[in-house]
């Protein structure tokens, strides 16, 4: 392997570990409210893809070959993501989420009082079948 491609490989593994650690962490961020069984199976499926996406790169760029400082430089594309820009994605998520429901609190609100108007006529109709005893039972 040449020294071109070996630095290839070392900016892609390091680059893909920043990436990864970004869009993994804004997915469990976005999937907070999520019960953690489905949760965990979702983090494995895009632990899964993200493999075969690394593994498919390095197909590209070396052949598949697999060397142990790769795998260090994805380490520290993670750490460099965290250490220095996981809080400014995440602020910079957050703000994006409040303009969304800023934006979407208007259909939601008018959603909510359709649907608690359909409610109280389902509780009048429940209370006036309940009040019409044995109506489907004939007398014998």
């Amino acid at each position: 392997m040449s020294l071109i491609t070996q630095f290839q490989c070392l900016f892609y593994s390091f680059l893909f570990g920043f990436v990864m650690t970004g869009v993994y962490h804004i997915v469990n961020r976005l999937l907070y409210k999520i019960p953690s069984l489905i949760r965990c199976i979702l983090q494995v499926f895009i632990a899964m893809t993200f493999g075969v996406l690394y593994f498919y790169g390095l197909v590209f760029f070396n052949e598949g070959i697999l060397r142990l400082y790769f795998f260090i430089f994805v380490f520290l594309g993670y750490v460099f993501y965290c250490h220095y820009y996981a809080y400014y994605v995440l602020w910079y998520l957050e703000k994006m989420i409040r303009i969304f429901k800023r934006i979407f609190s208007p259909f939601i609100f008018f959603f909510r009082y359709i649907n608690g108007i359909i409610q109280k006529r389902i509780g009048r109709m429940k209370k006036k079948w309940q009040k019409r005893k044995h109506q489907d039972i004939k007398n014998f």
